[in-house]
């Protein structure tokens, strides 16, 4: 049998939402909110044509996954994306889906407002429990120390 290294536990700035587990940098964070939120839209465009809840969903899924998975240093860029990534995704999959004008594109930009504030929101609620949850700096008391004050 190969002998296996014992997998070192992740820092406190590079730790993901589970803290044995390395998480991404800013840009996979990013890329893991645009694919989920495009798998949606694509689903939608193959369906009927129009973006609907298949874009919705994915776009949830898509920021809140992101806001889990991101290493802990790179956190804001989670709580940031969410609009971004569903103004650009919604322009881009409507240039793709329809010959309509851009005063009809900013309409349904507008109509997805709802989605996109659930969505970020949800996406600063896990940030913030997680900035909380797992600070970067530890207590400088040793173990013993710690004990004893409880």
């Amino acid at each position: 049998m190969p002998a296996t290294r014992p997998t070192a536990r992740p820092t406190a700035a590079n730790a993901s939402a589970l803290p044995t587990i390395t998480g991404l940098r800013s840009w996979g964070a990013v890329l893991v909110a645009v694919v989920l939120t495009a798998v949606g839209a694509t689903f939608d465009g193959l369906v009927s044509g129009v973006l609907t809840w298949g874009f919705r969903v994915g776009f949830v899924a898509g920021v809140c996954l992101a806001a889990l998975l991101v290493r802990r240093a790179s956190i804001f860029t989670a709580m940031v994306q969410p609009p971004l990534v569903m103004v650009v995704l919604i322009f881009i999959s409507l240039r793709l889906l329809s010959t309509e004008r851009m005063t009809i594109t900013l309409i349904k930009v507008v109509n997805a407002f709802p989605t996109m504030v659930i969505g970020t929101a949800l996406a600063v609620l896990i940030c913030v429990v997680r900035i909380f949850a797992q600070p970067l700096h530890r207590s400088k008391k040793t173990p013993a120390a710690q004990r004893a004050h409880v």
